[in-house]
């Protein structure tokens, strides 16, 4: 039987034309390779979120205003020549003292209020209801403008004020700025101070010492 079968199949194969013969040899099943598996990303790790504890501020209690000094009296800023008699009288209250001095005509006439307890002397006109000047006594506490004192030496005045226009041993004058301190061994003992062309005798006077 096998014999016979294997000559059908040669018998078979002569009557096939050349070249149609089919190659009978089993093909090789090509081996497919397995499909890659895609890697599944991994979702990304979220960044982990600190929270700050909130924390307990203290109630900080306000400062108490510190209640300033008074000022006090200086020469050239709060009591100058040139202000009101009103406001004069209202920064230093009720004078020791008030007097009538004659000039050489009865416009130059003045008047002196006293003010014993704060060491000042106003002076002013007659017809004018300002300060024409301001007599500096030994027991004023206060100070001028420029820090100067009454008792501070002459080297302190010359370092606030220059070098005088003039000075002797008991006065140095200061003509353009209407100041005349009065001196003894060296120190600052009173003051006069002039408003700028004053008519009152005083002021020719100390203009002409």
């Amino acid at each position: 039987m096998n014999t016979l079968k294997s000559t059908v199949l040669f018998i078979f194969c002569l009557m096939l034309p050349q070249g149609v013969l089919a190659d009978t040899s089993p093909t090789e099943k090509q081996t497919t390779q397995p499909a890659v598996k895609a890697e599944t990303a991994k979702p990304a790790t979220m960044a982990k979120v600190e929270t700050t504890k909130p924390v307990a501020v203290k109630a900080v209690a306000p400062a108490k205003a510190e209640k300033k000094k008074p000022e006090g009296l200086v020469i050239g800023k709060n009591l100058k020549v040139g202000m009101s008699l009103e406001e004069a009288i209202k920064l230093l209250g009720t004078p020791r003292s008030i007097k009538t001095t004659r000039g050489t005509e009865s416009k130059l006439d003045s008047i002196s209020i006293e003010y014993a307890n704060h060491g000042i002397v106003i002076h002013s006109l007659n017809d004018k209801n300002q300060i024409e000047a301001l007599e500096i006594l030994p027991g004023f506490a206060g100070s001028f403008a420029e820090g100067v004192k009454i008792g501070a030496k002459v080297a302190a005045m010359i370092d606030k004020y220059g070098v005088p226009d003039t000075m002797n041993t008991s006065l140095a004058k200061y003509p353009k700025r209407g100041i005349y301190f009065s001196l003894k061994e060296n120190t600052l003992v009173s003051a006069q101070v002039f408003a700028k062309n004053s008519k009152l005798l005083s002021h020719q006077l100390y203009k002409n010492r």
